[in-house]
């Protein structure tokens, strides 16, 4: 399997994101209808890109990338700008801020996508509740989104962190 160029990567990135963001509101929709809507499990696809991605590419071109996808998701599925916006950057910096440990190997990459995927859905949630958009009690958040979330996300992770990793491979 060819790998493409690094310098290549940053011209390819954002579509990848881009989709990613689209395919990840489709998983969950699909996943809530799955379910009834009684577990809301949320795809993550976008933030283990960007975890694979944090390698290869500059902090200042994925935290503006990860603004920038972050408005249109906000625009799109919220419809307030500012939710998602801070959640994705913040999430982003905290991946690069993480980047030696996280990297390591395949484990601690997979346990810090745990983390990230926890910080994401904590601070969206609490964006949420500090601006009184939603009222969420604790106990049904972690049981009916936060877990399945997770379990959800250590799915993507085991079946897609290889050839994402691929993707965004630095040779």
């Amino acid at each position: 399997m060819q790998v493409i160029r690094k310098e290549n990567v940053k011209y390819y990135a954002p579509v990848v994101f881009f989709l990613l963001m689209l395919i990840d509101g489709q998983l969950t929709q699909g996943a809530r209808n799955l379910t009834d809507n009684v577990y809301f499990a949320n795809a993550h696809f976008l933030l283990l890109a960007f975890l694979m991605a944090i390698p290869n590419l500059s902090k200042r071109y994925l935290v503006i990338t990860a603004v920038v996808l972050g408005m249109i998701c906000d625009s799109y599925y919220v419809g307030i700008i500012g939710i998602y916006t801070v959640a994705l950057t913040a999430t982003v910096m905290m991946m690069y801020r993480f980047q030696r440990v996280v990297h390591t190997n395949l484990l601690t990459a997979f346990f810090g996508m745990i983390i990230f995927v926890t910080t994401y859905e904590l601070i969206a949630v609490g964006l949420q509740v500090i601006f009184h958009i939603s009222t969420v009690a604790p106990l049904l958040f972690i049981t009916k989104v936060l877990g399945p979330t997770l379990l959800f996300n250590m799915l993507i992770f085991v079946i897609f962190s290889y050839p994402l990793k691929r993707l965004f491979a630095n040779e």
